[in-house]
């Protein structure tokens, strides 16, 4: 038997111009899973997703545990395949010859990063569409802000908003150059655009992020060895 966990947090902030400084607001629906700049214990503003499918082989033994450095692998706990499809693109067909050979057999392999991240855009803004918001646009500071955050996550072997050393999701929005951050989402061992949306949209928290009208850009940044994946939204 192999099982896998699969763990998404969320952060948002609501920064508010006073001076120089942000003023971040707590938001006013209890209910709503968010998180605030700055490492906090679970269950306070950081929202966790852990889901864990098990699926039985009749002939092969349980594996043993291995940390997530790999695509294949997650860190400190066992981690599963979850039960969504990915989705691939047809092959193209092949020309027309007269070879009577048969065609090489193609392997289904996961959408290459990039196509995956600009997948993740796309589905943001259907989401979006149907809760009558505005689309979002991708900005070029919060794609390098959130890729910079899943390649030091995939490095350094962590899932939070804050680094190890210290540094919060806005201070690296801002570090990248955009000047008004307004949340970040995260998850880990998701391989496919559809499977990390289904579970952002299944968390209040990363779906308030997604859905928040007044939220005008995005970014998305993912690290596949691991399936690191960062959302950071902008106003």
């Amino acid at each position: 038997m192999q099982s896998l966990l699969v763990m998404v947090s969320v952060l948002v902030g609501v920064a508010a111009a006073a001076g120089s400084h942000l003023l971040w607001m707590r938001p006013s629906d209890a209910t709503t899973q968010s998180a605030q700049p700055g490492e906090r214990e679970p269950g306070a503003y950081d929202s966790a997703l852990r889901r864990t499918v098990e699926s039985r082989k009749a002939t092969t033994p349980a594996p043993t545990t291995e940390p997530a450095t790999t695509e294949s692998s997650a860190p400190e706990t066992t981690q599963a395949e979850p039960t969504t499809t990915t989705t691939r693109r047809p092959p193209s067909p092949s020309p027309s010859t007269t070879s009577t050979s048969s065609p090489e057999p193609t392997t289904d392999r996961p959408a290459e990063p990039a196509d995956a991240v600009a997948e993740v855009v796309a589905l943001v803004n259907q989401e979006r569409a149907r809760a009558g918001c505005a689309a979002v646009h991708v900005d070029s500071s919060l794609a390098t802000a959130a890729q910079r955050h899943s390649d030091d996550m995939a490095r350094r072997d962590y899932l939070s908003h804050t680094s190890p050393d210290g540094v919060r999701f806005d201070e690296r929005i801002e570090e990248a150059g955009y000047s008004s951050p307004a949340a970040e989402n995260i998850a880990m061992g998701l391989s496919s655009a559809d499977a990390v949306m289904d579970a952002w949209m299944a968390s209040d928290g990363h779906r308030g992020n997604i859905l928040n009208c007044d939220i005008t850009a995005i970014g998305v940044g993912l690290n596949a060895s691991g399936w690191y994946w960062t959302q950071t939204f902008g106003y």
